[in-house]
């Protein structure tokens, strides 16, 4: 019988727990040493290399996207199923 995969967990802007697709979820990355994403943070030796990726709620990729687009810059894409289960199969383990 095939299984479906979804992921409960924080929002990193707002900490909010909501349940997320763990391949197609909009994040960013971020440097655990710094807390930063590693771009904002580039002198930090080893920052591109430990950044993790770090869900963000629907809400909150909504908000940033109105942010976004007001200053002329791209909105993030939401993928269709980024808040939706996904087929075991599908699912791009970590090792």
């Amino acid at each position: 019988m095939p299984g479906y995969v979804t992921i409960v967990g924080p929002c990193y802007a707002c900490k909010r727990v909501f349940s997320f697709n763990p391949t197609h979820v909009p994040s960013i990355h971020i440097d655990p040493q710094t807390g930063l994403p590693p771009d904002v943070e580039p002198q930090a030796p080893g920052g591109y290399e430990r950044a993790r990726r770090e869900p963000l709620c629907r809400d909150c990729v909504e908000r940033m996207n109105v942010e976004r687009e007001a200053r002329g810059d791209e909105a993030w894409p939401i993928h269709p199923d980024a808040y939706d289960a996904e087929p075991e199969e599908q699912v791009l383990w970590d090792d």
